[in-house]
């Protein structure tokens, strides 16, 4: 950054000096704050591709005339309102999953938590002894065509 600065030639040395550092100084701050705003930026702009990302290519469930995602891990499958999935807050937060069985839906709840980085969702059926275990969106399946 440069700055042109009017100074009047007839102040003395120290004087002009002292002006000299004082604008310096605040460019240095005046830098470091955009510097700062801008990465707060760049980390909110990245957080919400991931979240865009997350729900791209899902399967989508209508049963019972809701719309569910489908959590799918080696520990059984459950069922996720679609809405309770597009609004997650950054950290773990109890949230009502379904299990679909021959008698119906059975509901429960669970502790979710997703990691922002990676986005990894993990799940605790255990509201009470948490111990998160790896689940994942199921995707649509989408066909390639080999010509």
């Amino acid at each position: 950054m440069t700055a042109a600065l009017n100074i009047n030639p007839s102040l003395q040395n120290k004087v002009r000096k002292n002006i000299y550092k004082s604008a310096l100084a605040s460019l240095y701050e005046k830098k470091k704050i955009w510097n700062a705003l801008n990465e707060e930026r760049l980390l909110r702009q990245r957080e919400k591709e991931l979240e865009k990302e997350r729900l791209r290519h899902k399967k989508i469930y209508a049963i019972y005339g809701k719309k569910y995602y489908k959590l799918v891990g080696d520990y059984g499958d459950y069922y996720v309102l679609e809405d309770a999935l597009k609004n997650i807050p950054s950290a773990q937060f109890v949230i009502q999953v379904n299990r679909y069985s021959f008698s119906g839906m059975r509901k429960s709840r669970a502790i979710l938590k997703i990691d922002k980085s990676t986005n990894k969702i993990f799940l605790s059926e255990d509201t009470l002894r948490v111990y998160f275990k790896p689940y994942q969106i199921e995707s649509i399946k989408l066909k390639t065509s080999n010509t």
